[in-house]
């Protein structure tokens, strides 16, 4: 991945609050592995835990959420409490008992949107999540010639 110096995040993400966004639409995944290869560059699917947060997202897309069967709850994947839900209408209904994972679904127009529960084998877009501060570092190593 190529660093754009002239932004505060790489290029293809988004500056919002404390964190940079990405919102891959190329490389379709399920829950897990959407996850696993966030966590392989330092970071997770997006958690929100205001309205305002999720403001900018505008199309289907995995988000951190997922459902504990051990608990009954549900966490965010990186282990942000779960201050906030936008669950859409008779959401989570965990349909057929298969539903432990969360999307957020926009309307058409992307005026507005809800989070919906989906069977966590599903393939589809995400967004991936990494705290500003982590890009920052980064780009200070990839400017000193540390990062390899």
């Amino acid at each position: 991945m190529r660093l754009n110096r002239n932004s505060h995040c790489d290029a293809g993400y988004l500056l919002y609050g404390d964190y940079c966004y990405h919102f891959e639409t190329e490389m379709v995944k399920n829950w897990q592995d959407s996850e696993s290869y966030c966590a392989s560059q330092q970071g997770h699917l997006a958690s929100f835990h205001t309205q305002e947060e999720l403001s900018f997202i505008t199309s289907d897309k995995w988000i951190g959420l997922k459902h504990n069967p051990t608990d009954g709850g549900y966490h965010w994947s990186d282990a942000t409490p779960v201050s906030h839900t936008n669950w859409g209408h008779g959401e989570p209904n965990n349909h057929e008992g298969r539903e432990d994972c969360v999307e957020m679904v926009s309307n058409t127009n992307g005026t507005s949107s809800w989070w919906n529960d989906l069977n966590c084998d599903a393939h589809q877009d995400w967004i991936y999540e990494q705290a500003y501060i982590n890009t920052m570092v980064r780009n200070m190593l990839v400017e000193a010639d540390l990062f390899f």
